[in-house]
């Protein structure tokens, strides 16, 4: 049995009594005898808030450890950072486990402030040196693009008594997309995204040159909006060869789209792959083919040229994949209008040219370009 003055660990060899934690640490760094290691360790059996304060006692030493390693690693990090890049940094974020904190928030204040630093130079410095990349966004893409400066091809001056014809050049809007006609009533189908907040909206293609339009109708949830062309003198002619189409298409089904990626129409073919869109929306459908920044708002043709949707957007990131609101959610978007005066009109169907279902695509969108618009929105500033 050992002897009393040894029995009491607690007591230091000049009769002071030890802390808890000095005797935490003695056992720990080796520095007690055999017989105080077999008494300490007799007291972790027999008592359990001896033992619960031991535990956290260890768990402390290896965070305060951890923090200590981190402050080597980032002053490590710095000296490489400082070496190879230069003083300039761009900082990332990181958030830190919560549980963690509740349980070492003054503890963790130190580790965190040092692991936190260490962190955001070593991916720093690897997004400097090439080794990341950027991750892409999952979401879904609006397709309206900058606008571009350019010229008028034609220009009526009102104040010329003998109306001279002349250029004039345009200051760039602030977003370009496209459009299609709703019907011969001069009413337009674009997205709302675009025009949302729009202080002026134009519209102009080969043989339409900047007409102005007004907003009539529009839906955030669908991201659909519709205009009129102002003059209604432009409509003298108009003869729009395709209707919009009721029904659901087919998964599987050959369609196009036209638009206005660039400051000329382009053609881009596929096939429909989903009857659902970006997170399963049954609004939209997928499609195979192409779609880029101008083609927001154009039309989506099925084989016979009947519009069976919008072109909304693309998954970022994600080519030969995009989205079109469906023909049959703009129709009933309308049919739900208060107005009845209103939705008559909208609702107005063309004659449609039964012929152009049996032309050669390219014979179809020559009667179809003259109905498909570069959108032109400007905002105030």
């Amino acid at each position: 049995m050992p002897s009393e003055a040894k029995k009491n660990i607690f007591r230091k060899r000049n009769n002071k009594k030890m802390r808890t934690v000095d005797l935490f640490d003695n056992y720990i760094n080796g520095k007690l005898g055999p017989e105080e290691i077999t008494e300490f360790e007799i007291k972790l059996k027999m008592d359990l808030l001896f033992a619960n304060a031991f535990i956290e006692h260890v768990n402390l030493i290896n965070t305060l450890n951890q923090a200590q390693f981190r402050s080597n690693l980032k002053r490590t990090l710095n000296q490489i950072h400082l070496k190879e890049i230069g003083p300039t940094l761009n900082i990332i974020s990181i958030n830190r486990e919560q549980s963690f904190f509740k349980k070492y928030t003054k503890t963790l204040a130190i580790a965190a402030s040092s692991a936190l630093i260490a962190v955001m130079i070593t991916v720093s410095l690897l997004m400097g040196l090439g080794y990341l990349s950027k991750k892409q966004s999952n979401q879904i893409t609006d397709l309206n693009r900058v606008g571009l400066e350019r010229k008028s091809k034609k220009l009526i001056n009102i104040k010329d008594s003998k109306s001279n014809a002349k250029e004039a050049s345009y200051r760039a809007a602030n977003i370009e997309g496209s459009a299609f006609a709703l019907n011969n009533k001069g009413y337009i189908v674009t997205s709302f995204h675009m025009v949302n907040g729009a202080d002026s909206i134009f519209i102009e293609n080969d043989q339409i040159d900047r007409a102005c339009t007004k907003v009539i109708f529009t839906d955030a949830n669908l991201d659909l909006a519709i205009l009129k062309i102002v003059n209604s003198d432009l409509l003298a002619k108009w003869r729009v060869p395709f209707s919009i189409k009721e029904k659901n298409a087919d998964v599987g089904e050959k369609v196009f789209t036209l638009g206005y990626p660039r400051n000329e129409i382009v053609y881009g073919e596929g096939s429909l792959s989903s009857l659902s869109g970006y997170s399963n929306d049954k609004s939209m459908y997928q499609i195979s083919i192409p779609v880029n920044p101008g083609n927001s708002g154009g039309p989506l043709l099925d084989e016979n040229a009947n519009v069976i949707g919008v072109i909304r957007g693309k998954i970022s990131g994600e080519e030969g994949t995009g989205f079109a609101i469906k023909s049959n959610e703009i129709l009933k978007a309308i049919s739900e209008l208060e107005n009845d005066s209103l939705k008559q009109e909208l609702m107005s169907q063309n004659k449609r040219n039964q012929n152009i279902k049996n032309l050669k695509r390219s014979e179809q969108i020559k009667l179809i370009n003259p109905y498909v618009f570069n959108v032109l929105v400007y905002k105030k500033d």
